[in-house]
């Protein structure tokens, strides 16, 4: 279940700018990596040890394998790809290492991830903006 709620933009291009109405995420804090130990400790037949060494081992090998330009594909996730951020140059002598700007790694989630998200439940939730100030409220009484 993905809850969202609306939010406002100023959308300056197109053909009817303006501020919009938009749904969004919300989001809550990330799954910490022992979390997630927990998690598949639990559902799994593995000690908590056990499943936080498969972790970083597999983090570590992932991480290895983009850095020498590989991609590395996960039955059940998808497919991690380095790719270079570059810059266009207009002769072939002209493309050396000054022109990569930086390298990034794509994640594609594999058919089975994307179906599922196609039947990904939505529920709308109301959020207070970080910071928001009830101009309504009653300041509280300091002694």
């Amino acid at each position: 279940m993905i809850y969202y709620t609306k939010v406002t933009r100023n959308v300056p291009v197109g053909y009817n700018p303006g501020q919009k109405f938009l749904c969004a995420i919300v989001r809550s804090a990330p799954i910490s990596q022992e979390q997630l130990c927990d998690r598949v400790a639990a559902a799994s037949s593995l000690a908590y040890n056990d499943v936080l060494s498969a972790i970083a081992a597999l983090q570590m090998e992932i991480v290895e394998a983009c850095l020498s330009g590989q991609s590395v594909q996960l039955d059940q996730l998808g497919l991690f790809t380095p790719y270079l951020n570059v810059k266009a140059v207009e002769t072939a002598e002209e493309a050396d290492v000054t022109t990569i700007k930086r390298t990034k790694i794509n994640f594609v989630p594999n058919q089975r991830f994307k179906n599922r998200l196609k039947t990904v439940g939505y529920t709308y939730k109301e959020v207070i903006p970080k910071g928001y100030v009830d101009p309504n409220a009653t300041p509280p009484v300091i002694p």
